[in-house]
């Protein structure tokens, strides 16, 4: 998967068996790469959370206000429709 944190491009090939195991490893990639008070924050939180909070600043950043989402495959569609996330076969 690619994904795209503060506008940096971050390559990365990841396998996964089902949507909440690719949301996983988006979280711990986003955490390997952010500051170390931002890692804490985002260890913290429940994927789903995480999931919520890049939401929500992408909200912030963009202007717009799509919803956080219900689910690890509503997250990875909405990563996927705005650009963080490219899913490969």
């Amino acid at each position: 998967m690619t994904i795209q944190i503060h506008y940096k491009d971050i390559k990365e090939t990841h396998q996964a068996r089902n949507a909440d195991e690719a949301l996983s490893k988006f979280k711990k990639e986003a955490a390997k790469r952010a500051p170390f008070l931002m890692r804490a924050a985002i260890n913290a939180m429940s994927d789903l959370r995480f999931a919520g909070e890049v939401v929500s600043r992408a909200n912030k950043a963009r202007e717009k206000n799509d919803p956080a989402p219900k689910s690890a495959q509503e997250f990875l569609t909405w990563a996927q429709t705005n650009g963080f996330l490219t899913i490969g076969e």
